[in-house]
């Protein structure tokens, strides 16, 4: 691992630029791969002022530059398919992925499909092929993304309509680029909401079973920078060194969660995103005190853990009484944000929670939850959530 701290740059199997200006950067990343490039990234995003800062910074350099920005919340792997023939045809020598979590996992996955001309459904399988992906490189749209270090991605299976995490080795990114002027476009409403998607990711990473020492201290140093930086970021979204804080906290979580892995909340945000179309990071909003509350149940020391990282003196207090302080204290910091506070208030009725449960039990961070669940210990949750 190699720090710079002015730069902050993680070398591992990617190398990860967070700072502002390290879009500069991209011709300096993409220079070992080639000049032809395909940016992938969501339909939502072809106007908004940081694409075009992207676009911009490419053909300053006399670079080839295809979009493909049809990535929208409907996209399946026929999407993916569709993409990938694009790149062999183009004879494509690196991907780019610019936006959220779904962009960012359908860029990753083009890169593994374009070097394949076998079915693309093999590598869907539970043992895919051992390829060698186009470069990929990372732009973070947002603050997060659970995947960004990882060989993995998630896509909604057009066979079957299920959502599907795929890991392919190799498929790591070559490199992620971790700029916070891009972060401008984003709303104030959507900057918490990540913002706390981030937190809920932390929390998961903290209770999972895969956990270690080394995760923990990132996850705790993850959550405790979220502490410090709510105040601000709801008093000024748009100040620099606010979204430079953010962007770091989503990288600490990912750097965490190449250990570990997250848990109910994130799949069942993923899954509510798919199905209905709402937004995962107010999903993950509404359901951060839920996943708090089952942590209350079956992990309560790590809950308690959190508590001096919230201003709680829980001295003297037993563990389910200073877990239940921390709870308290996180619902009345999430309270504020003026966000959904209800699945009900995104359109979710109560028959469609046991689709979203038997879906959310087949994925696989399930199998790394604190304490074994059922699908209808799932619709519980879902179910007081709503």
């Amino acid at each position: 691992m190699v720090y710079y701290m002015e730069d902050l740059i993680f070398n591992a199997h990617s190398k990860v630029y967070c700072s502002y200006g390290s879009l500069n950067r991209l011709k300096e990343i993409v220079s070992s791969f080639g000049h032809r490039l395909l940016i992938v990234t969501e339909k939502s995003l072809v106007d908004s002022n940081a694409f075009k800062k992207i676009k911009d910074e490419i053909r300053k350099h006399d670079l080839d530059l295809i979009t493909f920005a049809e990535i929208t919340p409907n996209s399946t792997t026929h999407t993916i398919e569709k993409a990938s023939e694009i790149a062999r045809v183009s004879r494509i020598q690196a991907i780019i992925g610019f936006g959220g979590i779904r962009a960012l996992s359908a860029a990753k996955a083009v890169a593994v499909a374009a070097s394949y001309t076998g079915n693309f459904y093999n590598i869907m399988s539970e043992t895919p092929p051992e390829l060698l992906p186009i470069p990929y490189i990372e732009i973070s749209g947002t603050f997060r993304n659970p995947f960004m270090l990882s060989p993995d991605f998630i896509l909604p299976d057009a066979r079957n309509g299920a959502l599907q995490i795929v890991t392919v080795k190799n498929a790591a990114p070559a490199a992620i680029i971790i700029d916070p002027s891009l972060f401008m476009d984003i709303s104030r409403q959507y900057k918490i909401a990540t913002l706390m998607d981030v937190f809920l990711e932390a929390v998961e990473g903290f209770f999972s079973i895969r956990s270690n020492f080394i995760s923990d201290m990132l996850f705790l140093k993850t959550i405790s920078m979220i502490v410090n930086l709510l105040p601000s970021i709801l008093e000024d979204p748009d100040n620099p060194e606010n979204l430079l804080s953010a962007g770091k906290a989503g990288f600490s979580t990912a750097l965490g969660l190449t250990i570990s892995t997250t848990g109910l909340g994130t799949a069942c945000a993923a899954e509510i995103s798919k199905q209905f179309g709402a937004s995962r990071a107010i999903t993950a909003t509404i359901l951060l005190p839920y996943i708090l509350e089952y942590g209350l149940r079956v992990c309560p020391e790590k809950v308690t853990r959190m508590g001096p990282i919230l201003g709680e003196d829980i001295s003297g207090l037993s563990i389910i009484s200073a877990a239940d302080r921390v709870i308290e204290s996180l619902r009345l910091s999430i309270g504020i944000q003026n966000l959904p506070v209800r699945l009900s208030e995104l359109g979710i009725k109560k028959e469609n929670l046991i689709s979203v449960a038997e879906q959310v039990f087949k994925l696989p961070m399930i199998n790394f939850l604190p304490s074994k669940i059922t699908v209808e210990d799932i619709y519980i949750i879902l179910k007081d959530a709503l």
